[in-house]
């Protein structure tokens, strides 16, 4: 009899432990599926993270220039003083500006952005009065000539400046 129980615990021990297995196999399949989830949402994550980097990057490719020529022109109002304008020099301000709206309604679009752009900035290479003016720097050199051949340029070793008037 003490077999049989024996035999009989055997049994009993050998079907706990297949139900026990096919627990444990059941457990492992969900953990590997919930694995693959994982890994499909991860992949997918880093496609969406891949396209938002890609379209910031376009976007700071856009925006760098007008960035540039914005920081110039901060730059350049910073060091201005507005204590140091006078209302006596207005009235030749005022004639000067005019002047300047003449020629620059003259010279089309391009050119007088250029006019601005050395007005306020003063003496501006090539690569400066693309960035300032938001053209690409092969076109400003048709501006320069126009611009020089109405007379109203200086020119000192790559740097342009309005003549004064």
């Amino acid at each position: 009899m003490s077999q049989e129980i024996a035999i009989r615990d055997a049994h009993i021990f050998e079907a706990s432990q297949a139900d026990e297995t096919d627990s444990l196999r059941q457990q492992l399949r969900a953990l590997r599926a919930e694995a693959a989830q994982l890994r499909a949402d991860l992949n997918a994550e880093r496609q969406r993270s891949q396209h938002a980097f890609r379209a910031l990057a376009a976007l700071r490719k856009q925006l760098t220039p007008l960035h540039r020529a914005l920081q110039a022109v901060f730059g350049e109002l910073d060091t201005v003083d507005i204590d140091d304008v006078s209302p006596a020099s207005a009235p030749s301000q005022t004639k000067h500006s005019a002047i300047w709206e003449a020629w620059k309604s003259r010279v089309g679009e391009g050119a007088a952005k250029v006019i601005d752009a050395l007005l306020l900035h003063g003496q501006m290479n090539t690569q400066q009065l693309a960035i300032a003016t938001g053209y690409h720097r092969t076109t400003i050199p048709s501006f320069i000539y126009k611009l020089n051949k109405a007379g109203l340029l200086n020119k000192q070793g790559g740097q342009f400046s309005l003549k004064q008037l």
